[in-house]
């Protein structure tokens, strides 16, 4: 970690007479906090002088909330290298307890603290009166105190949501995405504008705000037809996505639309000048729940709205209609009609076909689009639903690798962030990567392959495809580093023959992919 504080020979901390060897693990909440990190490597630092530690590795976890152990790479990997026997230190020095965690179940804090100690690691508290020996003085004013740090965080965070309602009252936006066919302003404390803020971009100023605006003219147009699609000409939702998709039209997420996208526009107010928040809660980390409609905050009159009052309000009341007005039996009544009619059923089939309903919604009601279809009694007897079986398997195998890759540049002491959102791995802050899975299809058209998709608008300069094994779809067997040049197309097939243009692309384990993007981070740098 840089400017970790070294005490040297010659200051007046005298040096350690015998070498016992201890990892530092320090922790910051926000950005905003970037000098407290220095702040408690220095406190450490003194502290290891005067009880004749020396550090000899850091974990260090930045910008990282202490509610919970997720995303907390430095705290994770302390524990993992403690239980796996690859410390070579006895000794973990942490600047006070709210620095090792303001786990809400202060039973979690104790629970890490005693892996590490039953593998012969001492924690200490560098910045605490209390010495962490287990006497019955230590255990208590610990517990007072991680009591007193979890707290801490629910007053917080009650204070910070009403301070972010009042905000919201004001009809200033607070936090993620200006969603399809509108855009974030920054202004302010005088109501002035600083200018449109990009993906990615975020103010710093505690006194500006973001206010949201109608985007561009093409994406405005777009909104309109599509109010208009669906409350005048009465097309249904799955039509409305085929047209979208087929005319190429982009999203704001640089992927194809969806029932969910669809419905999302559909339902925003702010597209007639309206800013509504507090519609769900995600307290301390906790799981997310919908707020009764009592509870929002609603800013009204924000500007000019891009879609007609009236419409809008129609197209709400068949939103409701429609949620309500398919049961499953219902459901699985259009599923047989459909059956009887065409002799099979798919996917594409329902997507294709104007009153049925959509996919997703089958999938939703029934846990899967196969046990939908086998309700109604049909079983596709030429298709194998097994990729159905592990894509779950294959996204936890992309996260495994995903992780391992991060861990692997970040020891070379280059940066590396991935995005789960967008999948897309940057390195070094210039080279993105976006990941893929390669699954194996077996098509009647055209020999055995891996399919690859693209999206309709890729943010990357590289796709990292991960090659799925041939027989189950699940383990990783090789990988891709292919330009986005070579993807002209939104799908391409990856082949086993090494006459395939894209052999020259492929990296046949882990360490061949790590080289190969170090070698590219390491041009872009130059």
């Amino acid at each position: 970690m840089a400017n970790v504080l070294i005490v040297h020979p010659g200051s007046d901390l005298s040096s350690p007479t015998s070498e016992r060897r201890a990892a530092q693990y320090i922790r910051m909440s926000t950005d905003n906090q970037r000098y407290s990190t220095q702040n408690q490597a220095a406190a450490i630092a003194v502290y290891a002088a005067q009880h004749d530690l020396v550090i000899v590795r850091t974990y260090a976890d930045e910008g990282r909330s202490g509610l919970r152990i997720e995303r907390r790479d430095g705290l994770i990997e302390l524990i993992d290298d403690v239980r796996r026997g690859r410390a070579d230190f006895d000794h973990i020095l942490v600047y006070d307890v709210s620095r090792w965690g303001r786990f809400q179940d202060i039973d979690e804090s104790a629970y890490y603290e005693f892996t590490c100690r039953q593998a012969g690691m001492k924690v200490c508290y560098c910045a605490e009166e209390f010495d962490n020996d287990g006497s019955v003085i230590a255990s208590i004013v610990k517990n007072l105190k991680r009591v007193m740090a979890a707290e801490y965080s629910r007053e917080l965070s009650i204070k910070v949501h009403a301070g972010a309602c009042r905000v919201a009252n004001l009809g200033f936006k607070q936090g993620g995405t200006a969603g399809y066919g509108l855009q974030r302003e920054l202004i302010d404390e005088g109501g002035h504008s600083k200018g449109v803020l990009l993906r990615g971009q975020r103010k710093y100023l505690q006194s500006d705000r973001v206010v949201i605006r109608p985007g561009s003219e093409n994406e405005q147009r777009t909104v309109a037809r599509i109010f208009r699609e669906f409350v005048v000409h009465r097309r249904s939702r799955g039509a409305i996505i085929r047209w979208l998709n087929s005319e190429q039209i982009p999203n704001h997420r640089a992927a194809p639309w969806s029932h969910a996208m669809l419905r999302q526009v559909l339902s925003n107010e702010a597209y007639i000048g309206n800013s509504v928040y507090n519609r769900c809660s995600c307290r301390l980390k906790q799981a997310r729940k919908q707020n009764p409609p009592e509870r929002w905050i609603r800013a009204t009159g924000l500007f000019e709205p891009v879609v007609d009052k009236s419409i809008f309000l129609k197209a709400q009341e068949m939103l409701k209609e429609g949620q309500g007005r398919l049961s499953n039996e219902l459901l699985l009544k259009k599923l047989r009609e459909k059956l009887s009619a065409n002799g099979k059923l798919s996917a594409s089939i329902l997507t294709a076909t104007e009153d049925m309903p959509s996919p997703a919604l089958y999938a939703h009601r029934f846990g899967s689009l196969r046990e939908a279809f086998r309700r109604v009694g049909y079983v596709d007897p030429e298709r194998s639903y097994d990729y159905a079986d592990a894509r779950q398997q294959s996204e936890a195998e992309l996260l495994r690798q995903v992780e391992t890759l991060v861990a692997q540049i970040k020891i070379r002491g280059v940066t590396a962030h991935f995005d789960w959102q967008t999948a897309v791995l940057t390195v070094a802050g210039k080279l993105a990567l976006s990941v893929r899975i390669a699954r194996y299809y077996a098509g009647k058209s055209h020999a055995p392959c891996w399919l690859v998709h693209r999206r309709t608008i890729e943010p990357a300069e590289l796709i990292l495809a991960l090659r799925l094994d041939k027989e189950t779809n699940r383990e990783v067997v090789d990988y891709f580093l292919l330009p986005l040049s070579e993807m002209a197309r939104h799908v391409i097939g990856l082949t086993a023959t090494s006459r395939s243009r894209f052999a020259v692309y492929r990296c046949p384990t882990m360490n061949d992919v790590l080289r190969a993007i170090m070698e590219k981070a390491a041009a872009l740098l130059a």
